[in-house]
């Protein structure tokens, strides 16, 4: 439960800030609990927030990290992947208030780690494809399933054109326009980025562009992660394929 208190302080920052994305930490010192507001730092900090991380260190000196907080000011009250994941990997709790709604939300990692966060990687079954599936599962979009079984690492060589094969499928179904842009083409938020990651072996990894600089996948023998889209991935870029209604 987040204290009235706490919601009047964080509502009180969210509507100084708008149309800006509000962000901030909810400290506990003892037996008193505070709100520690922050700069976003984000590049687009009227669709995203970046806390600044020399006010998350100050407020760390301040008190006990209970939560981070930002706000919406759009309908939309639902965290993103790349709130979940980041509240999953550091252990913090999210909250969310939206100006328009005037709603309050809490994402409790330890309750809501749904979705992919923790899986190993399986080939398959739990995968960088899996990884777009969940998000677009999120955002109310169904994409389809694989059409081959893919039992080990070498499934591209064998079968080079599977991935396009695959979003040839997406595309193919009237309610899913989905349209393919060529690798220099500049990213919008949930763009699925397909890489070649050996020149000519092939596409053999996808992820989804959070927006930011950043995107989340399912690197081989690790957990599923959020990082920069850096120049070196960016090097790596196959293809890239958008859904029109998003």
């Amino acid at each position: 439960m987040i204290k009235e208190h706490i919601k009047d302080l964080i509502k009180s920052h969210a509507l100084k800030e708008s149309p800006r994305e509000c962000c901030g930490l909810i400290l506990q010192d003892g037996q008193k609990t505070q709100t520690f507001p922050c700069r976003n730092s984000s590049e687009k900090p009227k669709s995203h927030f970046s806390v600044h991380p020399a006010d998350y260190v100050a407020g760390s000196l301040q008190g006990s990290i209970k939560a981070i907080y930002h706000s919406h000011n759009s309908d939309n009250e639902n965290f993103s992947t790349n709130d979940k994941l980041h509240s999953s990997r550091h252990e913090v709790n999210y909250v969310l208030y939206n100006t328009v709604k005037d709603s309050f939300s809490l994402f409790d990692y330890e309750k809501d780690k749904t979705f992919f966060y923790d899986r190993i990687f399986e080939i398959g079954k739990s995968d960088c494809y899996t990884v777009i599936k969940e998000h677009y599962k999120e955002l109310g979009i169904n994409l389809a399933d694989e059409p081959h079984n893919r039992t080990d690492h070498t499934w591209h060589k064998r079968n080079p054109t599977l991935i396009q094969g695959l979003f040839n499928l997406n595309k193919n179904n009237p309610e899913l326009p989905i349209c393919e842009l060529p690798p220099s083409s500049e990213l919008k938020k949930h763009d699925v980025v397909v890489f070649e990651f050996v020149k000519g072996a092939g596409p053999n990894h996808v992820a989804v562009y959070l927006g930011d600089g950043t995107m989340t996948h399912h690197p081989r023998n690790k957990y599923p992660c959020v990082e920069n889209l850096n120049q070196i991935y960016r090097r790596k870029i196959h293809k890239i394929y958008r859904h029109e209604g998003l």
